[in-house]
């Protein structure tokens, strides 16, 4: 049976864990500082929360690449509709979760919302969105096995009751990282929903610290370092049940090292090309729409002249130019294709595959 929070609060150990909690928190810090300072911040959120989302999503079974999400801006298919409502799902939740918590609590109805935003067309049944679970649900591995039965149905709100009331506390004198991970190993052994619950228990990390003050935009995501060993993962949680939080907070602490120092890594980089293919940009077109073509080439790395027409109001024929004397100078890659041609802005799409 799950114990509520409240019998273990003292269940874990922070020497066990004190180098990782040092380096997690020194980070997060120079994390926030360049996020807070990086001057780009409508080119690097998107992909920072398109990244998230497919990792979550990977997480749970689904696999898609960030070059499958901007092939589908450009040219949608009907085959990968459901695939780019997990991602927009995704974006919409964590927009409207921020905009909450800047000036509200975490209550029962936010947490449904999260759930039925997320979810949206994506549950087979639309009875069960947004909606504590009405049936008993149980936690299996990969081989479906059941390492765990979460509470019954009737006592999903009275767990969640008190969860919600730990994440509101600002006055416990637990750090904010050690509260991150009580908070998403509870949240996931409730597992308050009929299905969705890795979705929004991954999400409420970011949010949780985001309401914290940890960091000042809700920006932090974790879903790609669990991916990266998912079994792990699972084994880690499993195990946060049934001894102390010191293993599972240990490895959670770990994860938002290798996840920060991912990101640092990133944003230097993408300072790096963007400086360069500014100047490259520069010497090949002379026009006053130079920043707004640099601009879609960030957010959109794979474009048609139809995408770029439509973006800076400009003509076709203008657009073709634009995109033909791009490949001619090597920033982009164009296909072979004389009709619908699509051109791949390769170095961004490479830095990106990486994050």
């Amino acid at each position: 049976m799950l114990k509520f929070i409240k019998e273990r609060i003292q269940d874990y150990n922070a020497n066990f864990f004190i180098n990782e909690i040092v380096s997690a928190s020194k980070n997060l810090g120079i994390l926030e500082a360049k996020i807070t300072a990086y001057k780009f911040n409508s080119i690097l959120i998107p992909i920072l929360h398109t990244k998230e989302a497919l990792s979550s999503m990977y997480i749970e079974g689904t696999q898609a690449t960030i070059s499958d999400v901007y092939e589908n801006t450009v040219m949608p298919k009907e085959s990968d509709a459901a695939m780019m409502r997990e991602v927009n799902n995704h974006t919409k939740a964590l927009i409207f979760g921020a905009e909450h918590l800047r000036v509200d609590n975490f209550s029962h109805s936010f947490i449904c919302k999260l759930h039925k935003i997320m979810l949206d067309g994506i549950l087979a049944s639309s009875k069960y969105l947004g909606k504590y679970k009405t049936v008993d649900n149980r936690i299996e591995n990969s081989v479906g096995t059941v390492v765990f039965v979460p509470p019954s149905h009737l006592e999903t709100k009275k767990y969640m009751t008190e969860l919600i009331e730990f994440m509101n506390n600002s006055s416990d004198g637990i750090p904010p990282l050690i509260k991150a991970g009580i908070i998403h190993s509870q949240f996931e052994s409730i597992h308050p929903f009929f299905d969705g619950n890795g979705r929004v228990g991954r999400l409420l990390v970011s949010l949780y610290l985001f309401k914290a003050k940890v960091i000042n935009f809700p920006f932090f995501y974790i879903s790609e370092a669990i991916s990266q060993d998912k079994s792990v993962y699972y084994n880690m949680l499993t195990k946060s049940r049934q001894d102390t939080y010191d293993e599972w907070l240990k490895y959670f602490l770990k994860k938002i090292c290798v996840q920060t120092a991912t990101h640092i890594g990133y944003i230097d980089s993408l300072n790096d090309l963007y400086e360069e293919t500014k100047k490259s940009v520069q010497k090949c077109i002379n026009s006053p729409k130079y920043d707004a073509i640099i601009e879609c080439l960030f957010t959109q790395p794979i474009l048609t002249a139809n995408y770029l027409e439509e973006k800076l109001s400009i003509s076709h024929g203008q657009a073709v130019r634009y995109l033909n004397t791009l490949c001619e100078k090597g920033i982009l890659l164009g296909d072979d294709r004389k009709r619908g041609r699509k051109f791949y802005f390769g170095a961004l799409m490479d830095l990106a595959g990486r994050i």
